[in-house]
């Protein structure tokens, strides 16, 4: 039995099939954990996501930016970006079932003792609240009414985090620090404009794993996202996006099992698809 975490697909299902054959991956014995943005700027996003289904509870999937991006275009409150390669689910004959799929996902997981997100997590919040304030966005997302959600989800404000915070501008937030996260200030006020390495950031933000202090800087955290620092591990959290659709490679982390001060081991595979153009 082993549990893997895997970083960013997006759509590169190709790659995908050949990491999980370097793996050994048998879904009668082990889990793979995706760590967001599963689809876009790749060239088989229905192939990422039919496959995803079919291994059931054995593969276990976050959301990022780029999904909740393709499910905002599906309603027609976003129209797509330059770069965006989302037609094929579009255009597919189970949209419907792959789009209801994609949308009952969450914004985080545990997985044995790592806490999972996509982009970061909060200074201000613990593993506990993390899973409960993503449980929030989930639960409307999975909701009859997400079209009303995604249409107010956009947007920078509020970009800093009060206990006291309602409605949409609470949920914003909350989607906000999970799937765009990057740079924060001591005090736990967001950057989005910076997508840099980790020592060119804007001047007085920090890369949030680094913020002192964190409440969350005792636990052990997977996550993705940032492609220029993938393959880091500092300050327990551990970023396995490597930039797979950048024409770089997928990478899976698998946990180590029997101590949280034990080490993961990391598999990459070399990128079978063309790199998409632009970075996002």
């Amino acid at each position: 039995m082993a549990h893997y975490l895997i970083g960013d697909i997006q759509g590169c299902n190709l790659t995908l099939g050949k990491l999980l054959e370097t793996i050994d991956f048998s879904p009668s014995k082990d889990t793979i954990y995706l760590l967001g943005d599963l689809i876009n700027r790749g060239p088989d996003n229905v192939g990422v996501l039919r496959r995803l289904m079919s291994y059931g509870s054995s593969a276990k999937s976050i959301l990022g930016n780029h999904d909740l991006h393709f499910l905002s275009v599906e309603k027609g409150i976003k129209t797509p970006k330059s770069g965006d390669t989302i037609e094929d689910i579009l255009n597919a004959k189970d949209r419907s079932s792959l789009t209801h799929w994609l949308r009952t996902q969450p914004l985080a997981l545990m997985a044995t003792h790592y806490l999972l997100v996509h982009a970061g997590v909060h200074p201000m919040w613990s593993a506990k609240q993390t899973i409960g304030f993503a449980s929030e966005v989930q639960i409307i997302l999975s909701s009859p009414d997400y079209e009303d959600f995604l249409k107010e989800m956009y947007g920078n404000e509020p970009s800093t985090w009060d206990d006291g915070l309602k409605g949409m501008e609470r949920l914003r937030l909350i989607v906000n620090v999970l799937t765009r996260m990057r740079f924060c200030s001591p005090l736990g006020q967001l950057n989005f404009n910076a997508k840099s390495s980790l020592t060119q950031g804007p001047q007085g933000f920090s890369p949030w794993f680094e913020i002192e202090g964190r409440k969350t800087q005792d636990q052990h955290i997977g996550f993705g996202h940032w492609s220029t620092v993938g393959g880091t591990e500092k300050n327990n959290a551990v970023c396995v996006d490597t930039g797979c659709v950048w024409g770089k490679g997928l990478s899976a982390f698998k946990l180590p099992l029997n101590s949280i001060n034990d080490k993961g081991t990391w598999f990459t595979q070399a990128t079978q698809e063309v790199a998409a153009p632009f970075l996002d």
